[in-house]
């Protein structure tokens, strides 16, 4: 099936790809070691309609605009080496925020493989929000903040002062205009572990390949500053070849960040948009199969493993 007939069926097709004799596309047979590397997905989204608010699904054409559960994950990536995931907060009603940590902490109950969770929390509140932050801080599955980035705002500054006494981190989800702001602001927090969503969210299909990466090339300097390598086939032209346009964009990123700054991130299902999650593999593996065995262990799972201390 090609992009554009995936997207026309809502993307919700999205069984495994497989080998006549039934191996995964990914794996070469030739080079046994290479398949027992396991994933981490660092970017994980579930949610279901029935349980919580979601201003940004209330359109009914919008194929996302139903439940997305574990169990149509787990089908989604059937027959991958996914060891861990970590849920990333999903835009659900801000005042749901504690409501969706527990909604997940039921999940990992049943669900061990989720071993971490970046959480929504108002961070604008400053430190009025101290003791609401300590409430969550008493659910041990959150590893980190995501909350829309801020630079200038009082308030946010302030509550981003107060992530490290839970030793969280924070998720920075920007586009490539946002970028020279937050070099100030990575800058400027040494200490806070910062990790760049899908890579800052370039125009991949309008070719922004030069500006993006003039805005992102100084964050080389920046040692507390991670990025996931996720959202890109979202981002690109669905009519033009995928590994063509994305290749330039990843390997900038591994210049800029270095083998030990960089993740892997399924961003399911929001993917869906532009392919199924075997098909993003798919392209992740042809686009590291350049990398040595240990390069690979780093950026499929160990350096995630760190960064999130799961």
């Amino acid at each position: 099936m090609d992009r554009r007939s995936f997207i026309k069926k809502g993307g919700l097709a999205c069984g495994a790809l497989t080998l006549p004799d039934g191996l995964p596309f990914f794996i070469n047979e030739q080079d046994d070691k290479y398949k027992k590397i396991p994933l981490i997905d660092t970017h994980l989204h579930l949610w279901d309609l029935n349980h919580l608010d979601y201003p940004w699904l209330q359109n009914p054409e919008n194929p996302l605009s139903r439940n997305f559960l574990l169990a149509d994950y787990q089908d989604a990536t059937a027959g991958l080496p996914i060891e861990k995931m970590v849920f990333v907060e999903c835009a659900r009603d801000p005042a749901q925020y504690l409501q969706e940590v527990d909604w997940v902490k039921g999940i990992q109950e049943k669900a061990p493989r989720i071993s971490g969770m970046v959480a929504y929390f108002p961070l604008e509140k400053g430190v009025s929000g101290t003791k609401e932050m300590e409430v969550m801080g008493e659910r041990k599955i959150v590893k980190g903040i995501r909350k829309a980035f801020m630079p200038g705002h009082q308030g946010f500054m302030a509550g981003i002062k107060l992530l490290g006494q839970f030793n969280w981190s924070y998720d920075l989800n920007i586009r490539t205009k946002d970028l020279p702001a937050a070099f100030e602001f990575a800058k400027s927090n040494p200490n806070l572990v910062i990790i760049l969503d899908h890579i800052a969210n370039p125009a991949i299909g309008d070719n922004d390949w030069e500006v993006w990466k003039n805005a992102i090339s100084p964050f080389s300097s920046l040692q507390n500053v991670s990025c996931k390598i996720s959202g890109m086939l979202t981002k690109t032209d669905l009519n033009v070849g995928s590994i063509e346009q994305m290749k330039p964009y990843f390997n900038t990123v591994l210049e800029v960040f270095g083998i030990d700054r960089v993740l892997f991130g399924g961003d399911w299902p929001v993917l869906l948009r532009a392919a199924s999650y075997q098909e993003w593999i798919k392209d992740f593996y042809i686009l590291t199969q350049d990398l040595t065995l240990n390069e690979k262990k780093k950026l499929y799972y160990r350096n995630a493993t760190s960064i999130y201390r799961l």
